[in-house]
Parts: C-alpha cells; structure tokens; sequence
C-alpha cells in the first residue's frame, strides 16, 4: 500500500475520510477489504483520532445514496484549497477503489464525479487566496459541527445503540404499532444485538438459533412476531466484527437491573445450549460477557456446571 504525507488540517481529513467511504459504498457493498483499507489509510491521517474514527464509522452502517454521495463530494471539494490536499485524495481514494483488486463502473463514476469537484475548487486562485489569507481560522475551525445534517446528526445515538439506530430505518418502511417507549425498545434493540452476536460467533448463525431469538424478543418483551423478526433482521445485519459486544453489554447493563442482567446471562447460555454443545470459544465469550454484565460467582458457576 502506498504511503503519503502531507500537511492538511482536521476538517479536511474528516471531509475525506467520508468521502473515501462513500467511494467504497458506491457499488452497494463494503467487503472486508475495503473495510481494512478504510481503517488504514484514515487512522494513518493526521490528527485523526480512535473517536473520530469510531464517528465515521456510521457512514459505514449502510449504503450511502447518491444524494448522500454528491453532499459529501460537495463538502469535501470545499475543503481542498492546496494542490497537496488533492493529490492525497487522489491517492488514497486510489487504493479505496483497488481495495478488492476491481474497479466498476459505478466506482468510475464516482471518480469522475469526484475530479470535476476536485478541478473546481483547487483551481480557483481566489480560493487559494483565501487559504493563505485564513489559513489559521480554517485549520482550527471544529471538525464535527454542533449544526449537524444528515447522519452526524446520529453518531451518539448509533454509538450508544447501533441495532436500534438501523431498526429506526427499518421502522420507517413498515406500518409498525409500537407501544413501547424509546428507552424499551432500546433496551430490546441491545438485546437482540447481544444475542445475535453470540449466534454469529462461531460463524454459523443456524434455523434453530435463530427461531430461539425471534421466541425471547416476543415473549421477553411483549412484541409482535412482526416487529421481533424486524429487530432480529437488523441485528442479523450488522457485521460482528463492527460490533463491539463490550460497548453494547455495558450499555445493556447500564439501563437495566442486576435481575434483567442475570436473566439476560442465562439466555445466552440457553443460547449457547441450542446445539447442545459448547466450545471453548464460546465458553470464553460467556465468561467475558459475565464481567461486563456483572454476574454473581455463583451463577456463573452454576450455569457453567450445567454444561458439563
């Protein structure tokens, strides 16, 4: 992978970190590949911190439109002042686009899109001008603004909860009867997240884990079976590896009782039990989930003893 320096400023590194994003999304997917290059070459800009990353990373969520992909063009296009700043776009939105060894024609499009952007901008004399002359107030101005649009809107909400963040785009497309207040279908969201992490774990998610799942969203927490199947969709959806089981568990517990957290442990162990088997693997993300959620000694001792 190539290498590149240059001297920019952290409104330009955010502003491209989206745009390399949306570059990988323009096809519809975001494979592995493109996954692990994003994560190098934007941890690797200057200035950009792990939280700034984990911000971008709802851009990350689902595919980015058309509309979404001109606005975030458009705004990063209006960042670029140097020659510099758009020769290292160019280069890393390079290896974004060769990231799975293929670029379609959609991504040439895209590229496209982005150099007539490009060429306007960094070609105006008067907004070099303006660089040189604001060059101090351009740099220090904030990164993420208080003003936000579109999805900066949120990035807490999907930090804190990102099955329920994707479950409010699910929910706009069905005519759903919810009864249940935010902070309860939160909690239900963080549920199933939970759960369909450890099905997912040993990368196979089988008919009878899941029929388990879809039973304890509705008789746990009073949904319909439509509504379940919708939640137990999203939280199908979400890659493991994105999921943070540490950051959705303590988000868990920290709006529940030390009861919902007990009862909470004991159906993933039945969980674990749907195969009627368990290796050593899940016996380590049982007892990782134990910490997190605070379980006493005793019941963890006593359903681990259950498995023998």
């Amino acid at each position: 992978m190539i290498q590149a320096k240059f001297s920019g400023y952290k409104g330009l590194h955010i502003a491209l970190g989206k745009t390399l994003i949306a570059a990988a999304w323009v096809d519809g997917e975001l494979n592995n590949k493109e996954l692990e290059c994003l994560k190098n070459l934007i941890m690797q800009m200057p200035d950009i911190t792990f939280e700034d990353w984990r911000k971008l990373k709802i851009y990350m969520a689902y595919p980015i439109n058309t509309k979404e992909q001109l606005s975030i063009v458009k705004s990063f296009s209006e960042k670029v002042f140097l020659q510099d700043h758009k020769k290292i776009a160019w280069n890393y939105l390079l290896q974004i686009l060769q990231a799975d060894g293929l670029v379609n024609v959609e991504e040439k499009a895209f590229a496209e899109e982005l150099e007539n952007a490009l060429e306007e901008s960094s070609s105006s004399f008067l907004r070099k001008i303006k660089f040189f002359l604001f060059q101090s107030r351009i740099e220090n101005s904030p990164s993420w603004h208080s003003n936000l649009s579109d999805r900066d809107r949120f990035i807490h909400e999907f930090f804190d909860n990102p099955v329920y963040f994707i479950f409010r785009k699910a929910i706009l497309k069905e005519d759903f009867e919810i009864p249940h207040t935010k902070p309860e279908l939160q909690k239900v969201c963080l549920l199933a997240a939970i759960l369909c992490w450890f099905a997912k774990s040993d990368e196979k998610f089988t008919l009878d884990e899941e029929d388990f799942i879809l039973k304890t969203l509705v008789k746990r927490s009073q949904l319909s079976k439509k509504l379940s199947k919708c939640i137990l969709s999203v939280g199908k959806s979400i890659d493991v590896n994105d999921l943070q089981l540490s950051e959705v568990t303590s988000a868990y517990a920290d709006s529940s009782s030390t009861q919902e957290r007990n009862e909470l442990f004991s159906i993933i162990s039945n969980l674990i039990m749907v195969d009627r088997s368990m290796d050593s693997n899940e016996l380590e993300h049982l007892r990782t989930v134990a910490l997190y959620l605070e379980i006493p000694e005793k019941i963890w001792t006593d359903i681990v003893l259950n498995f023998d």
